[in-house]
């Protein structure tokens, strides 16, 4: 995961909540880069880059990770105008299709404060065991996925569908959801900033429920210990209706 507190709008929550408009909310295209061969692409800054979706750096996410687990390359958005590079981040919002209810989590080691899954898209890594992910960088749907399934033990397919689209489609020209959003991590000393990243760029991907336990109680179906080597993320999961929703996730 990032490690970061995510903060959200009503209105970008309400846009989560409500059916979306494919056409007016298709994220633009990202050309997957590695840290060490930036190119400049045709990725346009988003219009909103104040409060609709931001996240914000926690204590944890300002300091060098201190784990020994060797982590793949950050895929990267460049700026156009600027040369700015921004690592490339998914957040994973899943909706249960009764009342469009959001799946939060309670942040580990923090009571009280509650996040949706999320983390960093991985590019290609040629160290990578994954024969896939060593010529190929992860799509947004694809980080997303892994996010979910790492933080809350939910699988695609079993537990969730994407909410659009053809789902058998992971390429970023398939996902759907509310404009992506910049948020700088500049002067704040962390490890971002250290390898040369202006900031992060933040991606939503939406998810429906699929499977009757964990719309019934998500709590007897995730699992919260950390899974495919990750720390643990939450200590408990629940459903919240958006507009609650929009005054927990810190």
């Amino acid at each position: 995961g990032c490690g970061m507190r995510l903060f959200t709008s009503a209105t970008l929550l309400a846009s989560t909540a409500l059916p979306l408009r494919a056409n007016a909310l298709i994220s633009p295209k990202i050309l997957s880069t590695s840290r060490n061969k930036l190119q400049v692409n045709q990725h346009s800054p988003p219009a909103h880059m104040s409060h609709q979706l931001a996240m914000a750096s926690s204590s944890s996410s300002n300091s060098q990770p201190t784990s020994t687990k060797r982590f793949p390359p950050s895929r990267v958005a460049v700026d156009p105008e600027t040369n700015e590079k921004w690592r490339l981040c998914v957040a994973a919002a899943v909706l249960r299709p009764s009342d469009n209810a959001l799946l939060i989590g309670e942040r580990f080691g923090v009571p009280g404060s509650w996040q949706c899954p999320q983390g960093g898209g991985d590019d290609k890594d040629p160290e990578s065991d994954d024969e896939k992910r060593r010529s190929k960088a992860e799509t947004l749907r694809e980080a997303a996925a892994r996010e979910l399934y790492e933080e809350m033990g939910l699988k695609l397919g079993e537990h969730v569908k994407y909410l659009y689209g053809d789902q058998e489609d992971i390429s970023d020209e398939a996902n759907v959801g509310p404009a992506p959003f910049r948020y700088t991590t500049k002067g704040t000393g962390s490890w971002l900033e250290k390898q040369g990243f202006a900031g992060q760029e933040l991606h939503w991907v939406l998810f429906e429920c699929i499977s009757d336990e964990c719309a019934k109680d998500p709590n007897a179906v995730c699992d919260l210990s950390g899974l495919n080597g990750e720390r643990q993320e939450f200590t408990d999961v629940k459903w919240s209706d958006v507009k609650t929703a929009k005054n927990l996730l810190t």
